[in-house]
């Protein structure tokens, strides 16, 4: 029988153990990788342009503010409808409150939910076109985050590719992990949320061009390092 072979506690690993096992590891990230880039391709295209936007019920549950709100053009857009309707319900505060003066508790909370009653639709304009905003703002910062941490990935997966070259496999893979991890997270998809849909189009739109550069950043790098020689691979 042939020990040759076996490795017993204590005995440093040959260099072809740790060839096969960093092929291994390559491997696995490559295919993990193009797996979930891939998954979030098609999701992206689909959400982008294939998937239902409308429905029979919008005739009736949609608001003219609900429909501006979708209709909205840009962020300014947005603010100058809140501005007028923010100075309205200001102006309703102001009569409500000059109507409570000198009423028991319990006649105020009566009047107060008469008065929001009467209202509703000026309050309801008021809190629609906020909370529009505060999504456009939500998704113009998450533009800006992926922008930047997806940067960051790229620099990673560049500087474990810098060592992968110089013959430090096992510091380079713990970047270029690293940095596809962090490409990955931030071209996820996202849930999608009531507000002006400009915006989320634009997030979207630039989720799927940022997928498609990392997917094609790691086939392209998966390649080059095949026709590599295996020599300057594993300098050591």
């Amino acid at each position: 029988m042939d020990f040759s072979a076996r490795r017993y506690p204590g005995q440093a690993e040959t260099p072809k153990r740790k060839d096969n096992t960093m092929k291994a590891l390559k491997i696995t990230v490559f295919l993990l990788a193009v797996l979930v880039l891939t998954t979030q391709f098609v999701r992206h295209i689909y959400v982008r342009y294939l998937e239902p936007r409308s429905s029979v019920l919008d005739t009736y549950e949609q608001t003219e503010t609900k429909k501006a709100i979708k209709g909205a053009a840009s962020l300014d857009e947005l603010v100058s409808r809140y501005d007028a309707a923010k100075k309205r319900i200001d102006e309703l505060d102001k009569q409500r409150k000059k109507a409570e003066a000198n009423k028991s508790k319990d006649d105020r909370d009566v009047l107060r939910d008469k008065f929001g009653e009467e209202h509703k639709e000026d309050y309801e304009r008021e809190s629609d076109l906020k909370a529009a905003i505060q999504e456009w703002e939500q998704r113009s910062r998450e533009i800006y985050e992926l922008r930047v941490f997806w940067l960051f990935g790229f620099a990673f997966f560049l500087a474990g590719a810098i060592l992968l070259v110089k013959g430090r496999e096992w510091p380079g893979m713990a970047f270029i992990v690293s940095g596809i991890v962090e490409t990955i997270w931030w071209t996820s998809p996202s849930f999608r949320f009531a507000g002006s849909p400009l915006e989320f189009e634009r997030l979207l739109m630039n989720k799927l061009v940022f997928t498609v550069i990392t997917l094609g950043l790691i086939i392209a790098a998966w390649v080059m390092q095949e026709r590599v020689p295996k020599r300057v691979r594993t300098r050591r």
